[in-house]
């Protein structure tokens, strides 16, 4: 995963890929933020029986080798807003949740990273509260992931989202990632297809 990055409560940093996971709130608890524990509760609940976001599938590749594969799974507040693909969505729903599976060239899972649409947590980076976890359910990053917040803001036009199959170009995935090596397999869609 590269160099160990420095996590403080306010602002946590992870070298993996983040990804958007989307799961309800209790009404009960909608304007709180669930704390790391409650919140794996919800990603073990969607692996186990989660939709796959639109436009995803089984195995998409990611960009780097411990990202070799991914799965992309999302709550139903998440999949009936993407129902014709993230790139239409310009807000997502409060409670939306949606996870990203990284697995690593032998199909073994290596982490995964999340994402929980909670109102008034971070306006300023649209609610949106991240989170990264070793299979297990060890914490890795959680809250306001300043290294996962500045590589989403790219994707502002779609709520900080990545549509599945986004092809970022290898110098932007570089610079989020420093010293992790690329995947063969992105860069053959890369120069196959060019960066999305």
């Amino acid at each position: 995963m590269g160099a160990p990055m420095s996590i403080s409560p306010k602002k946590k940093q992870v070298g993996v890929v983040c990804a958007v996971l989307l799961i309800p709130l209790a009404a009960s608890s909608a304007d709180k933020v669930p704390g790391p524990a409650a919140l794996f509760k919800q990603v073990r609940a969607l692996e186990q029986g989660g939709a796959l976001l639109p436009g995803s599938h089984l195995w998409m590749h990611g960009s780097r080798m411990v990202d070799y594969y991914t799965i992309d799974r999302a709550n139903a507040i998440a999949v009936q807003a993407a129902t014709h693909g993230v790139a239409r969505v310009t807000r997502f729903p409060a409670g939306s949740l949606y996870i990203k599976e990284n697995y690593d060239i032998h199909k073994v899972l290596k982490t995964v990273t999340a994402m929980l649409k909670v109102p008034g947590y971070d306006a300023a980076d649209r609610d949106w509260v991240m989170a990264a976890y070793k299979p297990d359910g060890h914490l890795i990053a959680y809250g306001r992931v300043q290294s996962c917040i500045s590589c989403h803001a790219l994707a502002a036009s779609t709520d900080f989202t990545f549509a599945p199959g986004t092809r970022l170009p290898i110098t932007t995935v570089r610079q989020f990632f420093p010293g992790q090596p690329i995947s063969p397999a992105y860069r053959a869609a890369l120069a196959a297809h060019g960066s999305s």
